[in-house]
């Protein structure tokens, strides 16, 4: 027997097995590389897919929360809100200005279960429908304060998962010089700014940029005024700049009128008659008092000894260089109320006032001279003193609670 055919005869199909248990081999490997990277690409793909529906959310949230500051900034509670009716009163004039609009969808802002839902409460607000970004927004009171909760849920319509954020408001600080409900004029040189009567007297070089002006009708400010604060008009009004006069701050309407309620008499004010005065000086004590009309003229002095406040029933007339001292120099001690049957108030001349004035009923004339540390709110105003109306930020906001900014302090994330 050959030995070597033997050999050379068993040799070649033990390779051929090699080759193809090693081609096996290969395909077994190629096909796991293959399933693999195709498991890859598909995980990537679905986490590109989840960090940009969480980015388009994130981002629709943050829209929201933008949203809903400026309705919040905007805001112009009723006269005499409180924390019993800060809900109904928030829901009230949100809804005034967006109930019809497009984001709304045929939704009416309303208080239900004790929140706000805008649009609703299974509504949402849509940004952009190739993305599908869209939010919605909750308010809610903070139990038994003036602070209203707001909180924002942004997603998109092609996935269920939403980003949210929550945030508190407070009422502002800001700060309003003169409101004319009906109209505001200011010519001359006359012209608005601010100081805190709570951290010491008035400072020209100090004054801050807070004697803001309100109106639900137009604003007219001519020769060379200067609003050092905001100039808003009524809804559909404007501010009209003639001239070289200038406002510092906002002219946008507000977006809902402004309430303030006649004055009523309480029971109980003193009764001091007809005040005609033209020289000499008079001390008053401190307290509630009835006055039939109030005349000051030429040189006459009264001097507050405590915190008063004063109804004014027929007129009310100061000129010349009249001085009235206010208790501790304070617009707060000095509270004058305008009763519906006094139509005008007039000031002229040199004389300094310092008060708190309401008089939603009495058309307002200032001139000359005459400077103002308080504020004044009045059926109309026409100013062209060139004293000077000088805001006080330690007076709370009248009646109401104003409007309401962001305390970022309180950010937080939530589900």
């Amino acid at each position: 027997m050959d030995v070597k055919w033997m050999r050379h005869t068993f040799k070649c199909p033990t390779r051929t097995g090699i080759a193809a248990v090693l081609a096996m081999i290969y395909l077994i490997l190629f096909s796991t590389l293959a399933v693999g990277f195709y498991v890859t690409t598909n995980n990537q793909t679905i986490v590109a897919h989840n960090e940009n529906t969480a980015a388009v959310a994130l981002s629709a949230t943050e829209s929201g929360a933008d949203f809903m500051r400026y309705q919040m900034a905007y805001m112009n509670l009723p006269y005499g809100t409180t924390t019993v009716n800060l809900m109904a009163n928030t829901s009230k004039v949100l809804g005034d200005a967006l109930n019809g609009t497009p984001n709304m969808g045929g939704s009416v802002v309303t208080v239900s279960g004790g929140a706000i839902n805008i649009p609703s409460a299974t509504g949402w607000i849509k940004l952009d429908s190739t993305t599908g970004a869209r939010f919605r927004a909750t308010i809610t009171q903070k139990p038994a304060t003036n602070v209203l909760v707001v909180t924002i849920h942004g997603g998109t319509s092609l996935n269920t998962s939403t980003r949210g954020v929550k945030l508190e408001y407070k009422p502002s600080s800001r700060s309003q010089a003169l409101i004319g409900i009906s109209s505001i004029t200011m010519s001359s040189s006359a012209f608005t700014d601010s100081y805190n009567s709570s951290k010491g007297a008035y400072n020209a070089a100090t004054a801050g940029n807070n004697g803001s002006i309100d109106s639900n009708g137009n604003i007219l400010l001519s020769n060379t005024v200067k609003i050092n604060g905001d100039a808003r008009p009524g809804l559909g009004k404007t501010v009209t700049l003639k001239d070289t006069a200038s406002v510092t701050g906002s002219t946008m309407a507000m977006s809902t009128l402004a309430t303030y309620p006649s004055v009523t008499l309480p029971v109980g004010a003193t009764s001091l008659g007809d005040i005609t005065m033209s020289s000499g000086t008079q001390n008053i004590a401190g307290g509630t008092y009835l006055v039939n009309s109030l005349n000051l003229s030429g040189t006459a002095v009264i001097n507050w000894t405590g915190p008063v406040v004063l109804y004014v029933k027929g007129s009310y007339s100061v000129t010349g260089n009249v001085i009235i001292n206010t208790y501790q120099n304070l617009p707060k001690n000095r509270v004058i109320n305008f009763l519906p049957t006094c139509a005008t108030a007039s000031w002229s001349g040199t004389n300094v006032c310092v008060g708190d004035l309401y008089g939603p009923d009495t058309v307002f004339t200032v001139s000359g001279g005459v400077q103002k540390y308080g504020r004044i709110i009045a059926k109309s105003i026409n100013n062209s003193s060139t004293g000077g109306m000088h805001a006080d930020d330690a007076l709370g906001t009248p009646g109401g609670m104003g409007a309401y900014q962001p305390d970022f302090a309180t950010y937080d994330e939530v589900p």
